[in-house]
């Protein structure tokens, strides 16, 4: 690998964390790279019109040279596309079917799907409309909407769980886990007798877009659930980082 290209993807990486202006000595301290390599990187990244110096303060900016280049890899991206390889991934490290849930309206709705390798499997198929608050993965997508639109949803009379009737309380509490925690785990809501695993999907802006995770049967995943959650969380996350994510699905 050629050093000083890999040096130059790291200060523009660093660079984009914050709409602000840097100076070389910040960024040499975040790279870890001497201030006159830094200097000499910046130059070159100049020249590109991959970066901007303010010659009043000395301080450095991403420039309008990147425009072009990340409008042209966002074109080249597509969310079924690259969720394919994943899916496909995650029913082979788990055995079970994977999905890809978005949002339509008040319902969830599989947009994406590979099979795993177990013979009993629960049944998600394409476009199959289920009530945000039923499952993992699709609690997923609806922790994850803005609050005004969950504060109405909360108000519709929700179907019941196979388990029983839905607590309005608990199911606020729950939301605000799924965000803390970038997860969700679902027992028996729609199906019974299953474990649901849901984890979120963000974009290159940082904007959540879609959910995806598994639903077992219990008597076959209850002994590894702590597996399966590393695999549905590092899906999720893979995922996102093919879409242009930078941050951390913890």
């Amino acid at each position: 690998m050629i050093q000083s290209l890999i040096k130059a993807a790291n200060i523009l990486e660093y660079m984009k964390q914050d709409s602000r202006e840097f100076t070389i000595a910040e960024i040499s301290e975040a790279i870890s790279i001497p201030p006159s390599t830094t200097h000499r990187i910046l130059s070159t990244l100049i020249a590109c019109e991959f970066v901007t110096k303010d010659n009043n303060t000395h301080l450095y900016k991403l420039g309008p040279g990147l425009i072009s280049i990340g409008m042209a890899a966002s074109g080249n991206i597509s969310l079924q596309s690259e969720a394919d390889i994943i899916l496909r991934k995650l029913s082979d490290e788990t055995n079970e079917d994977s999905f890809m849930v978005v949002r339509s309206e008040n319902t969830g709705v599989v947009i994406g799907k590979a099979e795993g390798s177990e013979t009993l499997k629960i049944v998600e198929n394409f476009g199959r409309q289920i009530p945000l608050h039923k499952g993992a993965i699709r609690k997923v997508v609806l922790a994850y909407q803005p609050e005004d639109f969950i504060n109405s949803y909360l108000k519709l009379e929700l179907d019941p769980y196979s388990t029983g009737p839905v607590d309005i309380e608990q199911l606020k509490s729950e939301l605000q886990k799924i965000r803390e925690k970038s997860l969700a785990i679902s027992e028996g809501e729609y199906i019974k007798d299953t474990i649901g695993l849901g984890a979120p999907v963000f974009n290159h802006t940082g904007d959540f877009i879609a959910s995806i995770g598994i639903v077992t049967p219990e008597y076959r995943s209850k002994d590894k659930v702590d597996e399966m959650i590393k695999y549905v969380k590092g899906a999720a996350l893979e995922l996102s980082k093919r879409l242009g994510y930078r941050g951390k699905n913890e």
